[in-house]
């Protein structure tokens, strides 16, 4: 109440606002006369409190419902408003969960929606499109709608509202981790060589550009760099700086990696007993190296022929072609024994069938040594002259009876085939040519004389 307010103002304002209150409020709603006429303001609230009671008669007559069912409404009511507030709270949750994920640098997978003239439209999960332009995508590839890709995230955020991405760096990164991975567990590649530099070739692999030293690539001593151009080579990764952006690759160790596993595979295959196919490699005074499809074995020079070889160059030259036999695999330490001889018949398997002690060949000197002189008789079938058989005198050195290619006759003292052995002696040949011009008597007594020296020579004989 104002200053001004007079106490007989108050009073009498206050009886009229109660008067009008009961009026209103009334069942028949009549209008409350003040005066003589009702003021607009009167006739609005007496409007509306009819309008009111229109409402509220279907509500009483809910009211007069069993109270259970009334409840069980109620109960229904308040559970679907809790239920969908609930699921959107998650959804909403989710989606932030999901947008917060996302970060620039970061390689997603996502499906082509359109092909636009200046790029591509990408879905990837994100509450905006990706947007790629055809600089960042690969001339080489095609794309179409609903192609999954995997592209780089390079702005979340662009001012005409789409994601900004890449597809060329995604490749980039994505070839970057496969180049790590492939160093570490050092596999064997293939590169493709683009180019030759000052000091080896320029090689690349999904887009990776790496290095191969000259020292690194393996050729023929002169074989020039530039014949690997536009070549796939097998290399390994020898070094990598994915923060330098290096690769250094190398064909020799790819090679040898090859070379081990493919001689892996030969050896496993191998059987004692096989004949194979393979060219001479190398020639040592112990024997010759041959290489049999991707893998070396050595003839032992006692397994070049079943003649005495004074050295494997005297029976193979680098180069040729051979068929070799299998005589022995060690597969833990990858050595492989092989035979040539074994190809050919053997001779002494007949040699008790063609000859017999006592008899006189012709043979051919091959090779003098400190206690005598060897006499090929065959081919393949060597007899030894033992330095007391090669004359009646005493002999100091063979070769002052005889020199390497001499013709001769000997006389076979010796015979074990078995131990591949002959003894022969030309003392005695040359005393049975001379009684064949001798009377029966002579010859009897020289008979009989020859065979106690032929026995004494036998158990005398040794052949080292």
């Amino acid at each position: 109440m104002s200053e001004g307010t007079k106490i007989g103002e108050y009073k009498e304002n206050t009886e009229f606002r109660t008067a009008l209150k009961q009026e209103t409020v009334s069942d028949n709603l009549s209008a409350t006369k003040m005066g003589a006429e009702v003021s607009d303001l009167e006739k609005e609230l007496l409007a509306e409190a009819e309008k009111l009671k229109t409402q509220e008669t279907p509500t009483q007559q809910q009211s007069q419902e069993p109270v259970v069912q009334q409840d069980q409404n109620q109960q229904n009511q308040n559970k679907a408003p809790q239920k969908d507030v609930s699921f959107d709270s998650i959804f909403e949750m989710e989606m932030e969960k999901q947008l917060l994920d996302f970060q620039e640098g970061e390689i997603v997978k996502g499906t082509v929606r359109s092909i636009e003239k200046s790029g591509v439209l990408v879905d990837f999960g994100y509450k905006s499109d990706g947007f790629i332009p055809n600089s960042e995508l690969n001339t080489d590839e095609t794309v179409t709608p609903g192609t999954q890709i995997q592209v780089l995230i390079e702005k979340l955020e662009s001012k005409e509202g789409y994601a900004l991405l890449s597809r060329k760096k995604a490749e980039t990164e994505a070839s970057w981790n496969e180049i790590a991975d492939i160093a570490r567990d050092r596999e064997t590649i293939k590169v493709q060589v683009v180019s030759q530099v000052q000091g080896g070739l320029v090689a690349s692999y999904k887009g990776i550009k790496g290095f191969i030293p000259a020292s690194q690539v393996l050729k023929e001593k002169d074989e020039e760099l530039d014949r690997f151009i536009n070549q796939e080579l097998d290399v390994v990764i020898i070094q990598t700086d994915r923060r330098r952006k290096k690769v250094i690759f190398s064909h020799k160790k790819a090679q040898s990696r090859l070379q081990k596993a493919e001689s892996r595979r030969i050896i496993d295959e191998l059987e004692v007993g096989q004949v194979r196919e393979g060219k001479v490699t190398s020639i040592k005074d112990f024997g010759v190296f041959v290489d049999i499809g991707g893998v070396e074995g050595l003839v032992h020079i006692s397994e070049l022929s079943w003649s005495r070889v004074s050295h494997p160059s005297d029976h193979v030259d680098i180069g040729d072609e051979v068929k070799v036999f299998v005589l022995g695999i060690d597969k833990a330490n990858n050595r492989i024994s092989l035979g040539m001889k074994q190809l050919e018949e053997d001779p002494w398997v007949k040699v008790a069938q063609k000859y017999h002690v006592g008899q006189i060949v012709k043979g051919k000197i091959t090779r003098l040594v400190s206690f005598g002189a060897f006499i090929q008789i065959e081919d393949e079938l060597e007899g030894l002259i033992h330095i007391s058989e090669l004359a009646d005198r005493h002999v100091e050195k063979a070769e002052d009876v005889v020199k390497t290619g001499d013709d001769v006759d000997a006389k076979i003292i010796k015979l074990i085939p078995e131990e591949q052995k002959i003894g022969l002696s030309l003392r005695l040949a040359a005393t049975e040519t001379v009684l064949d011009h001798e009377s029966p008597e002579v010859k009897e007594r020289a008979k009989e004389f020859l065979e106690e020296e032929q026995t004494e020579s036998q158990l005398g004989y040794s052949q080292d």
